[in-house]
């Protein structure tokens, strides 16, 4: 029984924190069945981050006892990609900040139309990953933060959908009526406003809605109204479903986790910080968007970050190495 709860938590875990547009990522020890091999970041250019384990950082406060200095884990930084169904561009873009000490947990969520530069153009952010997958992402999220990144994980929608009708849906407020068709994407969303328990294929919808077909319809932000959204969905996820009632769907959401992840992440690294995100709570969870505004640039809409508030955010609210 104590073996079946801490995989229960660990996937539920998972979930919780990774669930955005299908992404996931298993934080538990000790089950043998577990067979995966890690891969490395891979790609172009770029400095790259290959880190398979992280040692603790030195630790110069004059109230910090050594012992306490010694036994302090450095903070880790996860970066989550959700790729759209040709899988070739990022659907989600986050980077995870977890400060082991204090089970504490930064949200940030990159816009898809973030206007970076590559080479001697520009292109949005979400495109970087067809032509340098994990790691030419990882590079540009570093430019951008000046945070590194130590591990990736990268999935679609399908385990993203699995997962959430393993659990038996979430009951979720959609603020208003959402209707979209996109038959080049297979893309169909009809969803009413209201209370409601979301299945995989709803809660997908609610999730990558951004704009109706008509003009005036959709998120007056646009995209940033869209990833306020999936963090909110992430909450009520976290409040709902770590509970000990979903202990029997362990296996389920395990298996379907295992078969719908690309990650870096070892085993050990797994075991080393399973303990501090056991211990996460929903009030340790903040979550943030890159600060900026769209801009339509030719006639093309892109969203400019702005340097100078994403430096004060990041010193401010992240933990940093």
């Amino acid at each position: 029984m104590r073996q079946t709860r801490r995989l229960f938590i660990a996937s539920l875990l998972a979930l919780l924190l990774l669930s955005a547009n299908g992404v996931f990522f298993i934080l538990q020890t000790g089950i043998g069945s577990l067979h995966y091999v890690p891969e490395p970041f891979s790609g172009e250019s770029g400095s790259g981050y290959e880190t398979k384990s992280l040692a603790a950082p030195e630790d110069n406060s004059r109230t910090r006892s050594q012992a306490e200095a010694k036994n302090r884990m450095a903070p880790v930084n996860l970066m989550v990609l959700g790729l759209d169904n040709d899988k070739t561009r990022c659907d989600v873009i986050m980077l995870l900040n977890f400060d082991p000490d204090t089970s504490s947990l930064n949200m940030l969520s990159i816009a898809r139309d973030t206007r970076v530069r590559s080479g001697r153009s520009y292109r949005k952010i979400n495109s970087l990953y067809s032509k340098g997958r994990e790691k030419l992402v990882a590079d540009e999220i570093c430019n951008i933060t000046g945070l590194p990144v130590h591990y990736y994980i990268t999935a679609d929608f399908r385990g993203f959908r699995k997962i959430v009708d393993a659990l038996g849906g979430v009951e979720f407020y959609v603020p208003f009526r959402m209707k979209y068709d996109d038959p080049t994407q297979n893309l169909h969303i009809h969803l009413k406003k209201g209370l409601q328990v979301l299945d995989g294929r709803k809660a997908e919808q609610l999730v990558r809605y951004r704009k109706g077909n008509l003009k005036g319809q959709g998120y007056i932000e646009g995209d940033i109204g869209r990833i306020k959204m999936q963090q909110d969905f992430i909450r009520a996820l976290i409040e709902q479903k770590l509970t000990v009632q979903y202990i029997s769907k362990a296996d389920d959401i395990f298996t379907i986790i295992r078969e719908n992840v690309k990650t870096n992440i070892e085993l050990t690294d797994i075991a080393r910080y399973f303990s501090s995100v056991a211990r996460l709570k929903n009030e340790n969870i903040k979550t943030f968007v890159l600060p900026g505004e769209s801009h339509l640039i030719g006639d093309v809409w892109w969203y400019i970050h702005d340097r100078e508030q994403t430096a004060a955010m990041i010193s401010e609210n992240f933990i940093l190495s």
